[in-house]
C-alpha cells in the first residue's frame, strides 16, 4: 500500500464516523481546536492526520481505539509495500509504475469492481467469534484474471485487531465474468469498531490496482460482549 492510498483509506474511515455521529466539519473544527481547512484536507486524504488528531476523532465519535488501530495497520501496510518496492528494486523486477512494483501482467486497462458483499459494515460479532466473509467482484476490465489474490494490507494476526488469512485465492475470470472470493476472519477480544483492508494482488503480493482510483476491499465490524 502506498503512503497516498492510506491517507485516503484513513481520512474516508474519520469522515464516515463524523458524519454517522451528525457533527458537521466546523463544528468539529470548533471543539478539536484544528482548523477546519486541515480537518478537510485530512478528510479527503490530502494529508496524513497526526495520533492526537486520529485520538479525539475515536474519542469523539464513541470509535474506542479503532482509528489507531486502523492508523497502526495501514502504516504497517505502507511499511511492507516499500519493503516489496524496494526487494523488486534489487531483483531488477519490471514492469515499475509511479515509484513502486506492480505484476508483470499489469496493464492500465484492467478494471476490478466490487458489486456484493456479505458480512455488512457494522455487523455485531461476538468477541473472538470467526465468521465467513465474501466478496463479489466483476472483472469490469479487457484483460483476463489469472493467479490473482485477495491479499491482507497490514498485520493479519495482531493482537486486538481483525484477524483474517494473509490471503485468498480470487477464482480465474474471463472480462465481464464475476467471481466470488470467500474467507474466515475472527473477531478481536476487545470490545469496538474493526477494520482489515484488502487489495488484489499477485502472488508476490505486488498491486495490481496502487492507484487511489480503486480502494481496498474491506471488512468492519463492530465486536460486543454478546449478542
Amino acid at each position: 500500500m502506498r503512503p497516498a492510498q492510506a491517507r485516503f483509506v484513513i481520512g474516508c474511515r474519520m469522515r464516515e464516523l463524523r458524519e454517522v455521529a451528525g457533527v458537521p466539519l466546523s463544528r468539529a473544527a470548533a471543539e478539536s481546536g484544528w482548523d477546519k481547512g486541515h480537518l478537510s484536507r485530512v478528510e479527503r486524504g490530502h494529508t496524513k492526520p497526526s495520533r492526537e488528531l486520529i485520538e479525539w476523532y475515536d474519542a469523539s465519535f464513541g470509535a474506542g481505539q479503532a482509528l489507531v488501530n486502523q492508523l497502526i495497520e495501514l502504516d504497517a501496510a505502507v511499511r511492507a509495500g516499500r519493503d516489496m518496492s524496494q526487494r523488486d528494486l534489487r531483483r531488477h523486477v519490471q514492469p515499475v509504475l509511479l515509484g513502486g512494483s506492480v505484476p508483470i501482467d499489469h496493464h492500465p486497462e484492467d478494471r476490478a469492481e466490487l458489486v456484493g458483499e456479505s458480512v455488512p459494515d457494522g455487523t455485531r460479532v461476538c468477541r473472538d467469534q470467526s465468521f465467513d466473509k465474501t466478496w463479489e467482484v466483476r472483472n469490469s476490465g479487457e484483460r483476463p484474471w489469472r493467479n490473482r489474490w485477495l491479499t491482507r494490507q497490514g498485520a493479519a494476526g495482531a493482537p486486538g485487531w481483525l484477524r483474517s488469512p494473509v490471503r485468498e485465492r480470487l477464482p480465474d475470470a474471463e472480462p465481464g465474468h464475476i467471481v466470488t472470493v470467500a474467507m474466515t476472519l475472527q473477531a478481536p477480544s476487545q470490545v469496538g469498531a474493526s477494520t482489515a483492508y484488502f487489495k488484489i494482488t499477485d502472488e508476490a503480493g505486488r498491486l495490481y490496482y496502487p492507484g487511489l482510483e480503486s480502494p481496498p476491499m474491506y471488512c468492519t465490524i463492530f465486536t460486543v460482549y454478546e449478542l
